[in-house]
């Protein structure tokens, strides 16, 4: 019997195995040139940053849905989640057996109509747990996480955390059944969604702050309220930083499009629910610079744009 099977030790041949596998596909896909990333917390704002890179020459993919998210990209997401997020050591080691085969097809079909030469990436809010593995396969990708006021996200309805997958995002683990006294199904969810939408907001934009952490000068974070309240300031420092250019036509077409509407919107709600949806969010909140827990995303924060 092997001795990884056993419980023992894992043997050189199984550490091989796993570098051989990641280096094989990083190699597969170096000369697509890396690709620029964009993750955040679902319900966050994202489909302006798509935007404004698609704008700016990026191609994000085809076969996007009505978020501007790359679907095909989920297919890749979802079992690697499953199996081995929060740990990826084991991948690391091993390798997974599906993994050459999920990869290929996945880029395969996303890349499809991609023109030969042309930046690259794609927008998708859960890519953010499957960062260590993305970073083997793609080493030079830009890491981009759009931020927003986790009050406002609480009361953005999602989906409860029912499958396995959607308990990993939530939790970081499978094994659970109960969150502060809440079965983790859908009835639950419905009777307090900005309290669980809370908590997918603490993990999510931890985690992304986590690994983030070790990518360096290519993970950054940008403001939502940025975005959207000074687009063209906001436009005219990132574009750059990514290599693309600052097109003034593009950045006035981006700035036109910006609407503030759903900014501090989780005002309108009753104070109830927003003390219910502080108690998760804080201490976490003042940790991404939204301060103070009565106040919304306060100005200036420009200069904060960028966290490397």
């Amino acid at each position: 019997m092997n001795m990884a099977e056993n419980g023992s030790a894992p043997s050189p041949f199984q550490h091989a195995r796993g570098a051989a596998m990641l280096h094989d596909l990083a190699g597969q896909w170096s000369g697509h040139g890396p690709p620029i990333i964009v993750f955040n917390k679902s319900h966050s704002g994202s489909r302006a940053l798509a935007r404004l890179l698609a704008a700016s020459g990026v191609f994000i993919g085809s076969d996007l849905n009505e978020s501007e998210d790359a679907a095909d990209i989920l297919r890749l997401v979802e079992p690697m989640v499953e199996r081995h997020y929060p740990d990826y050591a084991r991948l690391m080691r091993e390798g997974d057996p599906q993994l050459t085969d999920l990869v290929t097809s996945v880029f395969s079909r996303h890349l499809k109509h991609c023109p030969k030469g042309t930046r690259w990436g794609w927008k998708l809010c859960e890519t953010l747990y499957i960062v260590p593995l993305l970073d083997r396969l793609f080493p030079g990708a830009i890491y981009l996480h759009l931020v927003r006021d986790g009050r406002d996200v609480a009361f953005s309805d999602h989906v409860a955390p029912e499958l396995p997958f959607w308990r990993k995002v939530y939790f970081d683990t499978t094994a659970i059944e109960r969150w502060q006294g809440r079965r983790l199904y859908h009835p639950d969810y419905r009777r307090a969604p900005h309290v669980f939408n809370a908590r997918h907001w603490v993990n999510s934009v931890s985690v992304a702050r986590h690994y983030g952490s070790m990518l360096g000068e290519r993970y950054i974070e940008v403001r939502y309220e940025d975005l959207v309240c000074r687009p063209e300031a906001t436009a005219r420092r990132l574009l750059p930083a990514l290599g693309l250019p600052a097109d003034p036509e593009v950045i006035a077409s981006f700035a036109a499009a910006a609407d503030t509407s759903s900014v501090g919107k989780y005002r309108r709600q009753p104070e109830r629910k927003q003390t219910e949806a502080l108690e998760v969010l804080h201490p976490t909140l003042a940790s991404f610079g939204y301060a103070d827990p009565r106040a919304g995303a306060r100005p200036g924060v420009l200069a904060h744009l960028f966290r490397r």
